[in-house]
């Protein structure tokens, strides 16, 4: 296994976002989310293989968990601007979401011991 320090992490920009709308794809069996990221940032569209575990009215709405600085892709004529995070139960994806509402947009932090402290008080969000 290759270790990763926590600057390492800190590139990773995890943020919080909320789906604000779902279409089908044109072209694949995939959908095209809209993700709202908060006021202070743009919304980003995001193509992904959800179907076998959501309909797209059950999307709507939910808070995910987003890397917003993965390098944009164009899936078969769309732009796919993140990536979602998500774990799989029975070969289905399922997405990760906070355990708890929070505000749109926020982003993600590790912590150990003392650091997420150090963050909150330089006031990184």
């Amino acid at each position: 296994m290759d270790y990763i320090n926590y600057k390492d992490f800190e590139k990773i920009n995890i943020r919080i976002g909320k789906i604000k709308a779902v279409e089908p794809h044109p072209k694949l069996p995939d959908y095209i989310l809209l993700i709202d990221l908060g006021p202070v940032e743009r919304d980003m569209q995001i193509v992904a293989d959800l179907k076998d575990s959501y309909s797209m009215e059950d999307l709507i709405g939910r808070q995910v968990v987003f890397i917003e600085n993965f390098k944009p892709e164009v899936i078969e004529g769309v732009e796919s601007q993140g990536l979602l995070l998500i774990t799989h139960k029975e070969g289905k994806p399922v997405l990760l979401q906070p355990e708890k509402e929070v505000s749109t947009g926020v982003k993600v932090f590790g912590i150990r011991d003392t650091e997420l402290a150090h963050h909150l008080k330089r006031g990184d969000e």
